[in-house]
């Protein structure tokens, strides 16, 4: 067994404890792991919602496009052999054998045995398929990503993570402190809202695994740190929770702060 598996297996077991360790105390999160993976600096995370119940403004292009476009830029793609989070908790519901992606130079040195390394295409085809199975990706740059993956210079890994709203590590974000939470950054420029076929039944709130919906006089009501992962939305029988990006901008905007984090050439 490589070095790399070795890493990759060790770190992967500590998403079996994911809750607890955010619950520890309110210092930044993951400071379980080690100090030097939580500077801020060093994470940058957006949830990405899928196509559907999405207002865009005229021309402008879907939000899944942003994480296409990576892809096609990408030297090194990597598709893991399974998703730590989901297979360490044992998940029911999605399949703990569908993969999170990484692309860009450190994903050369990616062990085989962890992952698959793929074309482009492939690539673009597992996203597609991640969303047809009802996972909401996240793309960014995570240190300790690096860390797991036994690969030096994380400035050069991008994370694509295909969650599921039961296991995914994210979830447990609520439990860290604001400094933390604020770590996972709303794509610009989007505004999530109920519409006035809203009843009040409830099933956006049990969707958010940020906790970040309430029922208030027979409405739905977001709270101000949504993330904007578009699950509500996904959830309601009424399509009763409109998603929108109004700013025209907000692509370039978008690319230009994860550019400025983590290089995929």
């Amino acid at each position: 067994m490589g070095r790399g598996k070795r890493i990759f297996d060790l770190f992967t077991k500590l998403y079996k404890f994911k809750d607890a360790a955010f619950k520890m105390t309110n210092v930044p999160v993951l400071n379980w792991i080690g100090k030097r993976i939580i500077e801020p600096e060093s994470i940058t995370l957006t949830y990405i919602p899928v196509n559907e119940n999405i207002s865009l403004p005229e021309s402008s292009v879907a939000p899944i496009s942003i994480i296409e476009q990576f892809i096609k830029e990408a030297s090194y793609h990597v598709i893991l052999n399974r998703c730590p989070c989901r297979s360490e908790n044992n998940c029911k519901n999605y399949d703990p054998y569908f993969g999170c992606t990484f692309l860009g130079e450190a994903a050369r040195d990616i062990h085989p045995d962890v992952g698959k390394h793929v074309t482009a295409d492939e690539a673009l085809n597992h996203l597609r398929e991640a969303t047809e199975r009802g996972l909401v990706s996240v793309i960014g740059s995570f240190k300790g990503d690096a860390l797991m993956l036994g690969v030096k210079n994380h400035e050069k890994l991008m994370t694509i993570c295909h969650c599921c709203p039961c296991c995914c590590i994210s979830g447990s974000i609520i439990y860290a402190s604001r400094e933390a939470r604020d770590l996972i950054v709303r794509l610009e420029g989007l505004t999530v809202r109920e519409n006035d076929s809203c009843n009040g039944c409830g099933l956006c709130v049990d969707a958010c695994v940020f906790k970040q919906i309430t029922i208030k006089n027979g409405r739905a009501e977001f709270g101000s740190e949504c993330k904007g992962c578009g699950r509500c939305a996904l959830a309601c029988k009424r399509n009763a929770i409109e998603i929108s990006i109004d700013d025209p901008d907000w692509m370039r905007k978008c690319l230009y702060r994860i550019k400025s984090r983590v290089d995929v050439g």
